[in-house]
């Protein structure tokens, strides 16, 4: 099992709403979680009315004396619709403190681990964030943006980067743009792991105690769906086909293209 995270790198293309929607549709829900890893802090508690504590402020206590797996589920909480989440501190100076101090053996731990995947939002991703140890010890990384060059091109030097340090990564692509998805992988050499459709109804209806079979009808969470199986199927292959459909992170890349771009990493995720 392991540690799928969600980012991005400009603007507001919905990382929350994926990761939560992408949570509550995990094939295994009972072994599976969303944990809020944003260093601007959580919306989980915003948006269902549930406790910030226990969360992340807990569990990252807690990691400081080592964690299990027990410790872990301590510090999550039910949300409606059936899956669990372990809630950020809405405030942005406590949950930048935790990933700061905690985020990298955080990180380390839950991608390690066997017995449950986790499903983090990491939040926007910046130079010198307290998500970026936790973000670079994932299992897989899942840039979302819209396709649109401003926000493809900053982060296409981030999957880059994390793909040359050995770290699947690929897009997750919101709504319509001047550029279709093979496009996307084609200009820059990522895979696109899934699409979502531009859809605020449905995203209002993520993560709340709304209507079952209305919310399962909304496009936003079908996308999900699709999405989540694909991820799942990737850390978890069958035993017949071994074979993971991800490509290798350090696989078809041009090494021209690649060094022009890690320069554009090393700028954004080291501020060199």
């Amino acid at each position: 099992m392991g540690l799928v995270t969600f980012c991005s790198v400009r603007g507001a293309p919905g990382v929350s709403t994926t990761a939560l929607a992408v949570a509550a549709a995990w094939p295994v829900r009972d072994r599976s979680l969303l944990l809020e890893a944003d260093p601007a802090g959580g919306v989980v508690s915003l948006r269902t009315g549930i406790p910030a504590d226990p969360g992340l402020v807990s569990l990252g206590a807690a990691a400081r004396h080592g964690v299990s797996l027990r410790d872990l589920w301590d510090h999550a909480q039910p949300l409606p619709g059936g899956a669990s989440v372990v809630p950020a501190p809405v405030s942005t100076a406590v949950a930048a403190r935790v990933l700061s101090v905690s985020g990298a053996s955080l990180g380390s731990w839950l991608a390690e681990r066997t017995d449950v995947d986790v499903i983090a939002d990491a939040g926007r991703l910046v130079a010198g964030s307290p998500a970026e140890a936790f973000v670079e010890r994932s299992s897989v990384v899942v840039l979302v943006a819209r396709p649109v060059l401003d926000q493809l091109h900053p982060g296409s030097g981030l999957l880059l980067g994390l793909r040359v340090r050995r770290v699947p990564a690929g897009w997750c692509l919101v709504g319509e743009g001047p550029h279709s998805p093979g496009e996307v992988e084609d200009a820059y050499g990522v895979p696109v792991f899934g699409v979502v459709p531009n859809d605020p109804r449905g995203a209002a209806l993520v993560g709340t105690a709304g209507p079952a079979r209305k919310l399962s009808r909304t496009p936003v969470v079908r996308a999900a769906h699709a999405l989540a199986s694909h991820l799942h199927d990737w850390l978890h292959p069958a035993t017949e086909d071994p074979t993971p459909e991800l490509p290798d992170p350090a696989a078809d890349a041009e090494p021209a293209a690649v060094e022009v771009v890690e320069d554009g990493v090393r700028g954004a995720v080291t501020g060199s």
